[in-house]
């Protein structure tokens, strides 16, 4: 992959991994500075990716968990406000309150499965778990969340 076919898929992964970030419980605007320094990292990747999607959500994930870490001691949660960002409809609020009550685990497997769209495998190597607990993994947190939405209903 030339580097300016890898910076225009990290430029069109870009808006995915955002949001897929709010959906691992990020506030926007935590979300869009971990995202800010995934990019300026990637700018400075020079070892193939295969896929870039999943490498962008990858660096900012950490990025994000890194940056709460230090800031918990010092912004209290009624701090945290959404800016300027439009209300998402109701199911995705929905959603993304059932995402947030799984556990880490599968919260991370989900939306690396069906938001980023990385394969078993991918996710596997991602997040450094084997491609069993993906599968497992992937199907307590979509049994737990298709209980929880049918209950909703």
């Amino acid at each position: 992959m030339s580097r300016e076919d890898w910076l225009r898929a990290c430029e069109q992964a870009y808006p995915k991994v955002y949001r897929s970030l709010i959906a691992m419980g990020a506030a926007p605007a935590d979300a869009a500075d971990a995202l800010q320094d995934a990019w300026e990292r990637a700018l400075k990747q020079q070892t193939t990716v295969s896929r870039p999607d999943g490498w962008l959500f990858v660096v900012a994930l950490r990025r994000w968990r890194t940056a709460r870490w230090r800031n918990r001691l010092f912004v209290t949660l009624g701090d945290r406000s959404l800016g300027e960002v439009p209300p998402p409809g109701v199911d995705a609020v929905t959603l993304i309150s059932e995402l947030r009550r799984l556990p880490r685990r599968q919260r991370e497997v989900i939306v690396a499965r069906y938001i980023v769209g990385l394969s078993q495998h991918e996710t596997a190597d991602s997040l450094g778990i084997a491609v069993g607990t993906v599968a497992a993994t992937s199907a307590q947190a979509t049994k737990k969340l298709r209980e929880r939405l049918d209950a909703t209903d």
